[in-house]
């Protein structure tokens, strides 16, 4: 069916263009230029125009994926559109690809009616979408790269075969380099690309600290093609991730030296029958940069076990000698920890991959299950971790008892079961009970504790937290601090239009501003935010025409 449809629109192609060229006068085929169709339009033209008609129609159905579901979208519709509304965009702009080069036959006005098709549906000028202005398009291909540049499988099975038209051979491409190259001509027409920046900012992030990027070269390899396409101002705080990431390394090697040259008296270990291996707490350092890096929540009240304690004023004291006027803030949400544990029924300990807060939750039952012995509440584990996030504590507390098979080492006992500890298990299941459900949500009075039967055939175990969902309010916030940014950018062009031309006629300054900024935006906003620096005396109404604008020094 496909190569039926490229045969007719060939075919189509070479009509049309026989009717052009019998219609118009000798060697004006090359001097066409694009236009609507009118009574003295060519057949091409006309064709173009449907042509364009077509894509445009082709690709709302694409978008509306992403947009049927509106603010409300479930988290499941929301990974659905992550993983199909991109790829059907991508294939749906080779698809146009193909037939402007083999069916068109490379046509330079076919060639702009594609690069219009594409930034009218990628920034929703075919859809009633409420001023989206590609916000949602720019979101979704921000996490589809995230997702790629995640996935070891893709990148290791994947591989992509360039076919040229004019050719009949197939050049092998590198995978990871066609997926950016088909990434970045997508991203090329896409005009909010500050919300871009800051999904694939926060994901970069993300990816950087907890070691889940495939690979750096790659990383950087994206990074330069976002720069060469926006500027060295886009990816400024991203290049800075990196440095930070480099820095670290080379801190942690000379604080390594450092400590290892250093003498002091060693502690003698605690006996630890649940968590713990009796050897020394190492600690690994990453130093980021403020405003470099995303917002991450913090913990001010937090309360850290002495090892750590000693670990990080050892550290501080070093960095604040070597660095001298620095100011070290610990982020704790972003820790991750080994945490060494012992079970009675595995004859050799086991390694514990967790966070920082799951960590000082694991550490309440190192010695009991509470002073009853009948478990902690969630309320005693804020109160003994210092963590006042409580939703935070309760995804913990989800992740240990309620996660995978395999990961449950702490047992989850109902307010309302009608045993108050469940009986021992006898099995190799590692599930507390069989008789009822457990429910998901952490109530005030259900009790937690140390799972004795746990077992599980391997030696680590990576215990992952229960992400906090993506909820709409989360995409908005994200959305808004971009909105933010927009209007201290249209400021700034105002400002600096008004300070090179001192008077200006409002129709004008509109024109200007609308010109200069890289991202949509409305004749009202830009008016609003007129007004507001009228308010602020940057600027002033001229007295007796108030369509005209002074600069006020």
């Amino acid at each position: 069916a496909g190569e039926k449809t490229f045969a007719n629109a060939k075919r189509l192609y070479g009509l049309c263009w026989r009717m052009t060229a019998a219609s118009l006068p000798a060697n004006a085929m090359h001097s066409r230029t694009a236009s609507s169709p009118s009574t003295n339009s060519s057949a091409l033209d006309f064709l173009r125009v449907a042509f364009g008609e077509y894509g445009r129609l082709r690709g709302a159905e694409i978008v509306k994926q992403s947009l049927s579901s509106g603010a409300d979208a479930s988290v499941s519709n929301i990974k659905e559109m992550e993983k199909k509304v991109i790829p059907d965009l991508l294939a749906f702009k080779s698809h146009l690809n193909s037939l402007h080069v083999i069916a068109f036959r490379s046509d330079e006005l076919f060639g702009a009616t594609v690069r219009s098709i594409l930034e009218d549906v990628l920034n929703g000028s075919t859809t009633n979408n409420d001023g989206d202005g590609g916000r949602r398009i720019a979101e979704l291909l921000a996490k589809y790269v995230d997702a790629r540049f995640k996935d070891a499988k893709a990148q290791a099975t994947s591989s992509v075969l360039a076919a040229c038209p004019s050719a009949s051979a197939t050049t092998a491409i590198d995978p990871s380099e066609a997926f950016q190259n088909e990434v970045m001509a997508l991203f090329r027409h896409v005009n909010s690309k500050d919300v871009f920046e800051a999904f694939y900012k926060r994901n970069l992030a993300k990816r950087l600290l907890t070691g889940r990027s495939v690979s750096s070269d790659m990383e950087r390899s994206f990074l330069s093609k976002l720069k060469a396409e926006c500027g060295s101002g886009y990816t400024s705080k991203m290049e800075g991730m990196f440095k930070d990431m480099e820095l670290s390394r080379d801190i942690m090697s000379s604080y390594s030296a450092y400590s290892s040259g250093a003498t002091s008296a060693q502690a003698q270990p605690m006996p630890v029958p649940h968590l713990g291996s009796g050897k020394a707490t190492d600690m690994d350092v990453q130093v980021l940069t403020t405003g470099y890096w995303p917002v991450y929540p913090k913990y001010p009240g937090i309360l850290l076990p002495p090892e750590i304690v000693a670990h990080q004023a050892k550290f501080e004291s070093y960095y604040k000698n070597k660095y001298q006027g620095r100011r070290i803030a610990w982020q704790y949400s972003l820790g991750n920890c080994i945490v060494k544990a012992n079970f009675p029924k595995q004859p050799a300990g086991k390694e514990l991959l967790v966070n920082m807060c799951q960590t000082l939750v694991l550490l309440c039952f190192q010695y009991e299950d509470g002073p009853d012995g009948k478990g902690l509440t969630i309320g005693d584990i804020v109160k003994k971790t210092g963590i006042d996030d409580r939703d935070e504590v309760e995804r913990v507390l989800q992740s240990l008892s309620l996660g995978r098979d395999g990961t449950r080492v702490l047992i989850k006992v109902d307010h309302d079961s009608p045993d108050a500890i469940p009986p021992a298990s006898t099995s190799g299941d590692d599930s507390p009970t069989k008789k009822k459900k457990i429910r998901r949500n952490v109530g005030p009075h259900d009790r937690f504790l140390f799972n004795a039967s746990f077992v599980s055939n391997q030696r680590r175990i990576r215990i992952t937290n229960i992400t906090m969902k993506e909820t709409s309010e989360e995409r908005k916030e994200t959305h808004e601090a971009v909105s933010k940014d927009r209007l201290y950018i249209i400021d700034a062009t105002v400002v600096r239009i008004m300070k090179a031309r001192k008077t200006i006629d409002h129709r004008l300054l509109m024109g200007e501003v609308m010109t200069q900024l890289k991202f949509p935006a409305s004749a009202a906003d830009v008016k609003k935010r007129v007004e507001s620096l009228i308010e602020r005396e940057y600027m002033e109404r001229v007295e007796g025409d108030r369509s005209r604008y002074n600069y006020l020094a």
